[in-house]
């Protein structure tokens, strides 16, 4: 699949790993609906492919993905709001419930919507100079796309509660120690990592594999269930705030590793 308009590329090898590549390296790979909508397909694609195995999730350039682009919903309330943080919804249990091991490649800003997209793989390996947030109940709003549910499985009630709440960065030795990270190596070395380990997971049986994941979660979200509702209501909720646009406007000019700032609850 060749790069059309910023839209994530997928690419094959003979070790049986695919890799999606996000390719918006100018907004530090922010994602807008086209975005979603590309991986979505190239998940259900993949799956069909019995020529692969494993699957890597990559972001082009200094950032794995800075999360929801503002220049695509900055503006939106009401049903679009609620039709865009479904789809993100959708998105991130596509990857979640991919019958395939999928494996995030992370380097520096995983922030938002983009730690919820890494909390959808199987697998986070990280470079050293990755670093880590959730800081949308800081800007008035919440973590969505699944990020409540999945962060605490990983880390802990605790640890995401101080997560969360307080909206931190999270080196990447921090997110490892804590359990985030599966592969913590040297800055640079994601990539490579993030393959050597799918390309292991490629040459074990589809069938245990994909059974072990449904044993692992045996009561995975609902893209209509009572979190997906939640969170659509709750992400138009929070962007209704008057606090909510100048919030997220301070947040762009402190730049937080990042020229795009996180306006969804994704």
């Amino acid at each position: 699949m060749t790069a059309r308009d910023g839209l994530p590329t997928v690419e094959t090898g003979d070790d049986r790993v695919a890799v999606i590549t996000l390719r918006r390296p100018a907004v530090l790979n922010a994602l807008d609906s086209a975005t979603h909508q590309a991986i979505g397909d190239a998940i259900a694609a993949l799956e069909r492919d019995d020529s692969v195995g494993a699957v890597v999730i990559a972001g082009e350039g200094r950032a794995f993905c800075s999360g929801s682009d503002l220049a695509e919903i900055g503006q939106l309330t009401g049903q679009a709001e609620q039709d865009y943080v479904a789809l993100d919804f959708s998105t991130k249990n596509r990857i979640a419930g991919c019958t395939k091991p999928v494996v995030a490649a992370i380097q520096g800003h995983c922030v938002g919507g983009g730690l919820e997209l890494a909390l959808a793989c199987d697998f986070r390996v990280a470079g050293a100079d990755a670093v880590f947030s959730l800081p949308e109940v800081t800007l008035g709003s919440l973590p969505g796309s699944g990020g409540l549910q999945r962060l605490p499985r990983l880390v802990g009630v605790g640890v995401a509660t101080d997560w969360i709440l307080t909206g931190r960065r999270v080196s990447a030795e921090e997110a490892e120690r804590k359990g985030l990270v599966s592969r913590l190596v040297p800055a640079g070395e994601h990539l490579a990592a993030a393959k050597e380990l799918a390309a292991e997971l490629a040459t074990k049986s589809p069938l245990s594999l994909r059974l072990a994941k449904v044993a692992l979660t045996p009561e995975p979200l609902a893209d209509r269930g009572l979190v997906a509702a939640f969170q659509m209501l709750a992400g138009d909720a929070g962007h209704r705030q008057p606090s909510y646009a100048a919030a997220t406007e301070r947040f762009a000019k402190d730049g937080d590793g990042s020229r795009n700032s996180e306006r969804s609850t994704t």
